[in-house]
């Protein structure tokens, strides 16, 4: 686990897109190196996540106006607001510094691959296993060009490189109320990926559809919907599907004995319950939640493709939508994962047999159980680690 404070991290991360850079306070005396970029340093609250380049100025306001559907109005008004006096007056900004120093980076590469001089704004987000940056890349005269992932660990690597060929698959798509960002460039600088994309730009106030229950948000069956059915295969058995095969090759690979038996035994209670049930079979986004997608009129705007899979069982995407709404991300405790996901049922179509809805569930757990898991071993794994127990329990909890 890194000891790095995250204002250390963020800096050193911008370090490592100049190679062989330093990252030193503004207005400190010049030493005949070449000033690569000038940023302030932003966050949330005392945690600093983001640099925002001070020139041109246009990329300071556009730099605010990153929103998603868990995105409330007042934050909305305050970012733009926020981001419309800064461009005035670039001194309100956060703590200034500078990228003196070392080799031509990733600015020079991303400029080559668009065609035009480009500067971007870096941001790490909170620790976790995926966290990578991404940068929100302007032109000259500020305006967003597209945004950039960038590998910097071997997950990440494989997040990026994976989310890269999914956008080429949902690229030759027609989608009537979806919208995934339009793939412009797959490269590699420095032995690392970099997936760059059209950015989606989301109406600036589109209205919030609340749900009448618990909710703060209603789930978008109906994108939901076409995202399945534009990659549906034929209905089939669990046992017959090679999706199946692929959760217990994952498990299979589990290092921890324990949390590998018991997760084995919960499948083996799972393919007893599907038995011969009948479930239908599409794609899934595999992390469609608000804070990855906004609304624009009927359309929904949605990134973050690292997880998507082309067969899988249909209905997963709302289950996880309607799971991480209820627990903001992080389950509180097995009871309320199984609460959510009775209230999830709701939404789903009619199934091919009485027992489909509760099958599809439990394959729910197992298909983020076998993802859970396995992050959990890698470095940066005790992040996820807490969320993976909670939702065992909940799905030894379905078998009894």
């Amino acid at each position: 686990m890194s000891t790095a404070t995250p204002s250390a991290e963020l800096l050193a991360t911008a370090a490592e897109l100049w190679p062989g850079s330093q990252v030193v306070p503004a207005g400190t005396a010049a030493d005949g190196r070449t000033v690569r970029a000038r940023y302030a340093m932003l966050g949330r609250g005392a945690v600093p996540t983001l640099l925002v380049p001070l020139a041109p100025r246009a990329a300071i306001s556009a730099s605010f106006h990153r929103t998603s559907g868990a995105t409330d109005w007042r934050t909305r008004t305050a970012r733009r607001m926020a981001g419309s006096a800064a461009r005035v007056v670039p001194q309100l900004m956060g703590r200034p510094v500078e990228v003196r120093g070392g080799e031509g980076g990733l600015e020079e590469h991303l400029s080559e691959v668009l065609g035009e001089p480009v500067s971007f704004s870096i941001s790490i987000g909170a620790a976790r296993v995926n966290r990578k940056p991404v940068l929100q890349v302007f032109d000259a005269a500020g305006r967003c060009r597209a945004f950039a992932k960038v590998g910097w660990s071997a997950h990440t690597c494989v997040d990026v490189t994976t989310e890269g060929r999914a956008l080429a698959v949902l690229g030759a798509c027609q989608f009537r109320l979806l919208s995934p960002p339009a793939l412009l460039s797959r490269t590699w600088w420095r032995d690392r990926p970099v997936v760059v994309t059209e950015p989606l730009q989301p109406a600036p106030w589109p209205s919030l559809h609340r749900s009448a229950g618990r909710h703060p948000w209603q789930p978008p069956v109906n994108a939901m919907h076409e995202l399945t059915s534009r990659f549906a295969s034929r209905p089939g058995t669990l046992a017959a599907s090679a999706w199946w095969a692929r959760q217990w090759r994952t498990v299979g690979g589990l290092g921890d004995p324990a949390t590998r038996d018991r997760l084995n035994n919960a499948m083996d209670q799972v393919a007893q319950f599907a038995g011969s049930t009948t479930l239908q079979w599409g794609a899934w986004h595999g992390d469609w939640t608000p804070w990855n997608m906004a609304a624009d009129g009927s359309r929904v705007l949605l990134w973050d493709w690292e997880r998507f899979e082309s067969v899988a069982p249909a209905g997963m995407d709302l289950l996880h939508f309607v799971l991480n709404v209820a627990t903001a991300g992080t389950p509180s405790g097995p009871g309320v994962v199984l609460r959510a996901l009775d209230v999830a049922a709701q939404y789903l179509p009619p199934g091919p047999s009485r027992d489909s809805h509760e099958v599809v569930a439990r394959l729910y757990l197992i298909a983020i159980l076998t993802r859970y898991l396995r992050l959990a071993e890698v470095p940066g794994g005790e992040h996820i680690a807490p969320r993976a127990a909670q939702v065992l329990i909940a799905l030894e909890a379905m078998g009894t």
